[in-house]
């Protein structure tokens, strides 16, 4: 009897657990979801907190990326890519050497103000960008 109410117990507590689980879950892309982000928001000069690595977004949805840490240039990167913004989601998406293949990049934001945006990547991490420049 005693194992019998064990094996209830167990399974009531992971049935409880797959439940939050379901539900923070949820909660977490709702919250996500609810972010709506425009174009001219994105559009302009940005430097990753921390560094000196910036990242162009132009209005015509071209950007390029360069390290100045790296002693280049924002005239000397080929660092080009083609932006776009759906919700909340910013895909990057670079030229590559080999055949011209295309490598996707993408980065939820978090927030974003005139002055500063926060997103994160695949991988979940998270940085946060200072506008320099307007468009």
């Amino acid at each position: 009897m005693k194992t019998t109410i064990k094996r209830a117990t167990v399974r009531l507590a992971a049935v409880a657990a797959a439940m939050l689980l379901l539900v923070v879950g949820c909660r977490k892309d709702e919250e996500e979801s609810t972010l709506t982000v425009t174009d001219s928001e994105v559009a302009g000069l940005w430097v990753k907190s921390g560094s000196q690595e910036y990242w162009r977004y132009r209005t015509d949805h071209s950007g390029v990326t360069w390290d100045e840490a790296d002693d280049i240039s924002e005239q000397e990167s080929n660092l080009t890519y083609t932006w776009s913004i759906s919700g909340a989601v910013l895909t990057h998406v670079f030229s590559g050497a080999q055949g011209n293949q295309a490598v996707p990049k993408v980065y939820t934001i978090t927030a974003i103000s005139g002055s500063s945006m926060q997103w994160k990547d695949d991988y979940g991490m998270a940085y946060t960008l200072k506008k320099v420049q307007e468009k």
